[in-house]
């Protein structure tokens, strides 16, 4: 009998009980249940496991855990927790798009599919592409200034900046463009993260991490995506390249007990992974001479991306002790909306609590998860501090890469 645990919570996950009372069975009732900090009922079963363990194969695992002696601090793997204990905040956001906003009908034409073919298969109405005078650096250090300028903080107090774009290449990284942009002082870092689609959640845990560990205080976490010029008629097909537009994101990060008070989200973990078997199903190369590489498998990428999307909204459910009926907001990837629409079904939830940014702008790429995080943050700064909600945040990257965590009112 092969495990899927199901979206309960720990304490209610039916399969969890029978395996904890056959072993209790096997064992005096006194004994210490093996490695709780591990939690290999957790890690063998995990809903993020393709191919979850069975009650045997759990059983034979805790029997042989029983065996040695507990651990004294042993993370769960895939587990990312900040170093120290002080909480991290979000204390500002801002997102842009591209200020050319392209109706998905002449993104068809320019591509040479049949009219309507966004709108009708992806649900795209339009798209939002970088003007001549917007880049990565343009747009990212757009939504800094304006982070910092909400927050009423100048550049001269971060500590770092930390980037993430699946579009600039170019050298000087973008984080130390957006360095010298903003004006920062000259021990302030600049860390540019990778990861695709999956940069921002990237990009926030390692932030957290600098900020709980002491070494930081302010860290600007900044996302930005021009991929109108890189993903051209000419180079890749309009079943892809007309799926993406231009934007970016910014996030103001600081610890708890520095914040000016006001308007804030706590950081909860991260859990991270990779489903290498749909590791083929998206791969962009350059060409030798210019041009892209691309294999692009729609239909199997886009049935895998929901599935796990939703495994790790279940993941993130269990690890928080959140219900997922509680959140005010989804953050997650967006590849588009027909498919945001699906995961909301899949989920069990209200597709209004998934804000609709890729229905006018198109899938972001890093800016997508940061697009979506801070409408999720502003909705709930409209709201009276004590209706504020939880926020889960998903997404993916290719690989297939994957990540969760959540945020939850200061």
């Amino acid at each position: 009998m092969a495990l899927r645990q199901t979206p309960s919570l720990k304490g209610e996950d039916p399969f969890r009980r029978i395996i904890e009372a056959c072993f209790r069975r096997e064992v005096d009732s006194a004994t210490p249940f093996p490695n709780e900090t591990e939690d290999l009922i957790e890690n063998l079963g995990s809903v993020l496991n393709e191919q979850p363990a069975s009650i045997a194969s759990v059983l034979a695992a805790l029997r042989e855990s029983s065996k040695k002696p507990l651990a004294s601090d042993h993370s769960q793997r895939g587990i990312c927790r900040p170093a120290g204990t002080l909480s991290v905040l979000i204390t500002a956001s801002c997102s842009a798009q591209g200020s050319c906003v392209v109706p998905s009908e002449e993104v068809d034409r320019a591509f040479g599919m049949p009219i309507g073919k966004l709108r009708k298969r992806a649900g795209i109405e339009s798209l939002a592409y970088a003007t001549k005078r917007e880049n990565e650096l343009t747009l990212g250090a757009k939504t800094a200034e304006e982070v910092l300028r909400d927050a009423s903080y100048g550049a001269q107090e971060l500590d770092w900046i930390i980037a993430t774009s699946e579009t600039h290449h170019d050298y000087p990284a973008l984080s130390a463009q957006l360095h010298s942009r903003l004006l920062a002082r000259e021990n302030c870092g600049a860390l540019d993260v990778g990861g695709g689609c999956l940069g921002l959640l990237n990009a926030l845990a390692v932030a957290q991490s600098l900020i709980a560990s002491g070494v930081a205080r302010t860290i600007a976490v900044v996302t930005a995506d021009v991929h109108s010029r890189t993903l051209t008629p000419d180079c890749v097909a309009g079943e892809f390249g007309g799926l993406f537009g231009d934007g970016a994101s910014a996030f103001l990060l600081r610890r708890e007990e520095d914040a000016r008070g006001g308007f804030g989200y706590r950081l909860g973990e991260f859990l991270f992974g990779s489903a290498g078997q749909y590791a083929a199903a998206i791969r962009v190369a350059g060409k030798k001479g210019g041009g892209l590489d691309v294999k692009f498998e729609g239909e199997a990428l886009s049935r895998a991306a929901i599935t796990r999307m939703e495994m790790v909204i279940s993941a993130v459910e269990m690890r928080s002790g959140i219900p997922r009926a509680s959140v005010g907001g989804f953050a997650t990837h967006q590849p588009n909306p027909r498919l945001l629409t699906l995961l909301a079904k899949q989920c069990g939830v209200s597709p209004d609590a998934f804000p609709p940014i890729c229905r006018t702008s198109g899938n972001l790429g890093s800016s997508m998860c940061g697009a979506a995080l801070h409408t999720a943050l502003q909705n709930a700064a409209r709201a009276e501090a004590r209706q504020r909600k939880p926020i889960f945040l998903t997404s993916l990257g290719p690989g297939l890469l994957f990540g969760g965590s959540w945020l939850t009112p200061a």
